[in-house]
């Protein structure tokens, strides 16, 4: 069995008196670099972009930057890496949240929801009805306390008739004050 021409190599021959590692770096660079030995690139331990701290795991890149690389021709430094706790999201500003399995009977069913509408129904003891909305007092959506939580309702009567509005009425305090419909002694 013939060895590569390459004296440190030890590699049997495959093409051109060389082993197939030489060989490849011959046909692809036009020289053997007999003083470099043959092996696997290897990966840096951390990201190569300026300021990412993430663990290497393709070309020199994290999975995050490699993505933005393929997808865009660039790995967009500048832009931020989200980083997902599975505490929840954002969704047009407002915190989405998981719902434990022991609250899941406020929400019908659902598994995350809108945190302040979690917040409100926690507070109210029921799901919420499908026309009503909570209200952010001071206009900061992220701001989930009970104090700044406000419960609106969006029903209103289809006609304008006078039964019309007393029906409503009448339902709207079922929904909310009931107390008011108990006639006094």
């Amino acid at each position: 069995m013939n060895m590569c021409k390459v004296t440190s190599c030890g590699r049997p021959v495959s093409t051109r008196g060389w082993c197939h590692g030489h060989y490849l770096r011959w046909y692809r660079t036009g020289d053997v670099q007999p003083d470099i030995p043959l092996g696997r690139r290897r990966q840096p331990e951390q990201c190569t972009v300026p300021g990412c701290e993430r663990g290497s795991k393709v070309r020199g890149l994290c999975r995050t930057h490699y993505k933005r690389q393929i997808n865009h021709g660039d790995v967009r430094a500048q832009q931020p890496i989200r980083i997902v706790t599975g505490e929840g999201s954002l969704t047009h500003g407002y915190l989405k949240v998981p719902v434990p399995p022991e609250l899941r009977h406020l929400t019908s069913g659902e598994t995350a929801i809108a945190e302040h509408r979690l917040v409100m129904a926690q507070h109210l003891g029921r799901p919420l009805y499908a026309d009503e909305n909570v209200h952010h007092r001071n206009g900061v959506r992220t701001d989930n306390r009970i104090e700044n939580l406000e419960l609106w309702s969006t029903a209103q009567p289809k006609g304008q008739r006078d039964e019309d509005k007393v029906a409503f009425a009448v339902e709207m305090l079922r929904r909310y004050r009931p107390d008011l419909l108990r006639p006094s002694p």
